[in-house]
């Protein structure tokens, strides 16, 4: 199902509506929308959640894409999962570290395809150090891009107390076919 959940911005929802909900951030969405679909139609029925992938240009339309993730669930919406790519990966850690400034809770976030020449396109910053978490949020990055760069994050992210790990590239299976 595709909707429009803000003026310009579309989101297609795959899974059903009672399922936990992850907000999966791809870049390819915007120029292989059926790819991008069909990993998306994948993760909801090999991992039972509801999955919403926007269209999105910029960080103000990640940060629209969790608000209506998060008023469309029917679970608690402090549950949502984040699941971003490349730049959209840094977002999700930004995200994670900001949330209870932004108001909002996460249950999860996955930065795929890190890399240290990375900003973060909602504060258009590179990725700050993590603070001490003030949540019970886990943290993944999958060592594909810069495997180096990712066992450095999830260390730094271990020693400011966040639940983070390093998942090998190898074992990481939601990938555009």
């Amino acid at each position: 199902m595709t909707s429009p959940q803000a003026p310009g911005l579309n989101v297609a929802v795959h899974g059903h509506p009672n399922l936990d909900t992850l907000v999966l951030w791809h870049p390819a969405v915007r120029t292989d929308a059926d790819a991008v679909g069909a990993l998306a139609s994948r993760i909801a029925t090999r991992s039972g959640v509801r999955v919403v992938v926007p269209t999105w240009e910029d960080g103000r339309d990640l940060l629209r894409s969790v608000r209506y993730a998060r008023q469309s669930a029917v679970h608690p919406p402090d549950q949502v999962s984040v699941v971003g790519y490349g730049a959209a990966g840094i977002a999700a850690l930004s995200l994670a570290q900001h949330q209870r400034r932004l108001g909002i809770g996460l249950r999860r976030v996955t930065c795929v395809d890190g890399a240290p020449d990375l900003t973060d396109p909602i504060s258009g910053q590179p990725l700050a150090a993590p603070t001490p978490a003030p949540v019970d949020t886990a943290v993944d990055v999958v060592a594909s891009e810069d495997p180096a760069w990712a066992q450095a994050t999830v260390t730094a992210w271990q020693a400011a107390d966040w639940a983070a790990t390093l998942v090998p590239a190898d074992q990481f299976t939601w990938r555009i076919a």
